[in-house]
């Protein structure tokens, strides 16, 4: 006789194994045209030497990179002034040091960036002013807290914080003074899928999260599968835009007391690897690559997609180097990218018809 235990383990299986859904993509990547190939021009004069930098944003006519090793956390680079580059910002455990930056978002005010560490589970505010102005001692302030079931964190409006984790029944969670309030779950392809709990189906669709200037709209891209959804707030609701679904990933769910984990199938085209919003725009950085065909590679893209808040194509950009994260200025004209020459480098692309 089978138990409920093993039923439910028979299921995961059958899901695994016989599930199968059309490949959307090629349709998708055809209805943008032919893609404009962009050629990279160096950023800097000098050379920046730099070791792992993970994250880029642009902020005030500037870009800062989180580079996870070296004496100093973050880079500073002053887009008026090339070649005037700070380095900063220390990991500890003391107040103006951080322990796991897990991603930047934009802020209200001007000349600001949102920097969540996710090992403290706070949302911190980046002056890039103070930066500009030479201040030696810099403070990074708290403006939100979270718990260890929060991925990231984002700014809608001052006091309204939007959150994407591991919740029980809901992909995100909107919060201000007065309540907190859970919104839609992960994606599943069929009922078979949906038998998963949504904490671990959370795990398999880990993705990035990016907003427009206003911070009224998000859109979040899917690392493991070809996937991104767009979102809007009006007061304390989100609302689902707009869907796209290339394809959903292949994974095995382990779930124990004490843990729970979605490892990826090596035959999983890898998705999104980045996404960035403007105001008129959200970019995708595109991988298509197996990790059993690629290894790390498959974590590096070259084809950049450009589509309206409506989720309508606008254009595709093909880089020189294959990167794998980028950002975009406010009036969408410069692309800035960390790109792969046997060394990661930041290089500037135009956008300019």
């Amino acid at each position: 006789m089978v138990n409920e235990k093993s039923l439910y383990i028979i299921l995961i299986l059958f899901f695994l194994f016989s599930c199968s859904s059309k490949d959307n993509f090629p349709e998708w990547d055809e209805s943008f045209g032919e893609s404009q190939e962009l050629v990279s021009t160096p950023l800097l004069d000098e050379e920046l030497i730099l070791g792992q930098p993970y994250l880029i944003h642009y902020v005030d006519s500037s870009l800062v990179i989180f580079d996870n090793i070296g004496d100093s956390l973050f880079i500073w680079v002053d887009l008026k002034e090339r070649n005037r580059v700070c380095r900063f910002g220390q990991k500890g455990e003391g107040v103006d040091e951080f322990l796991q930056v897990y991603s930047f978002c934009r802020l209200a005010t001007e000349g600001t960036i949102g920097v969540y560490d996710y090992y403290r589970s706070a949302l911190r505010e980046m002056n890039v002013c103070s930066i500009r102005q030479g201040e030696r001692e810099l403070t990074y302030p708290i403006l939100a807290r979270d718990s260890i079931n929060t991925f990231q964190l984002l700014l809608t409006k001052p006091g309204h914080y939007l959150g994407v984790g591991l919740y029980e029944n809901a992909m995100f969670k909107l919060c201000d003074s007065l309540e907190t309030r859970y919104f839609f779950e992960y994606p599943c392809a069929d009922n078979w899928e949906r038998k998963i709990s949504n904490r671990l189906r959370g795990m398999a669709y880990q993705g990035r999260f990016s907003s427009n200037k206003s911070l009224d709209r998000f859109v979040y891209a899917v690392r493991s599968a070809p996937m991104f959804m767009l979102y809007s707030i009006s007061g304390n609701e989100l609302m689902k835009t707009y869907e796209w679904v290339g394809n959903y990933p292949e994974y095995r769910a382990e779930q124990t007391e004490t843990y729970i984990s979605a490892p990826m199938s090596a035959d999983n085209k890898i998705g999104f690897l980045a996404v960035y919003g403007t105001e008129k725009y959200v970019y995708l950085l595109y991988s298509g690559k197996k990790t059993r065909e690629e290894n790390l590679k498959a974590f590096q893209g070259t084809s950049v997609y450009q589509l309206t808040w409506e989720g309508q194509p606008v254009r595709k950009f093909e880089l020189d180097f294959p990167a794998t994260n980028f950002c975009v200025s406010d009036d969408d004209t410069y692309m800035y990218a960390l790109v792969n020459k046997g060394e990661i480098e930041i290089v500037q692309y135009s956008l300019k018809e």
